[in-house]
């Protein structure tokens, strides 16, 4: 009980909260987001934000959830369990977020989805802005 790292304990309902999660998330994108899902094409604009959205998703419900247990079962407080696992689920995310962005096949995604993103919003901008009639 004095070192810092623990054995993680999964469960299903971790792995069923992740895919709830990340289908809302991706279905949200999809409906509110018909300039870029058209850009890109339907199935292209799912897939990167699939791929964008795994990490945070994946460090919130699995990692943090399955490093919590663990602490839990190891006889830690609430709270210190709580603490400890939010660097686990920092770390997770951050180690995530740089896969995807900098992993070829990932990294094409991700480049393409902002890429969409930031073109719609130049757009808005210059109606906005009077720039474009």
């Amino acid at each position: 009980m004095t070192g810092f790292a623990v054995e993680p304990v999964f469960t299903t309902t971790q792995a069923i909260w992740f895919a709830v999660l990340l289908t809302f998330g991706v279905t949200v994108q999809l409906i509110f987001s018909p300039k870029r899902r058209a850009l890109m094409g339907g199935l292209k604009f799912a897939t990167a934000s699939v791929v964008v959205s795994v990490p945070a998703a994946a460090g919130i419900t699995l990692v943090r959830g399955a490093y919590r247990l663990g602490y839990l079962e190891e006889g830690r407080g609430f709270l210190e369990a709580n603490l400890r696992s939010v660097v686990w689920m920092s770390g997770a995310i951050l180690a995530g977020q740089a896969a995807v962005r900098f992993l070829p096949p990932m990294a094409w995604l991700s480049r393409d989805l902002r890429d969409a993103g930031r073109s719609v919003w130049n757009a808005r901008l210059g109606r906005w802005m009077g720039r474009a009639r």
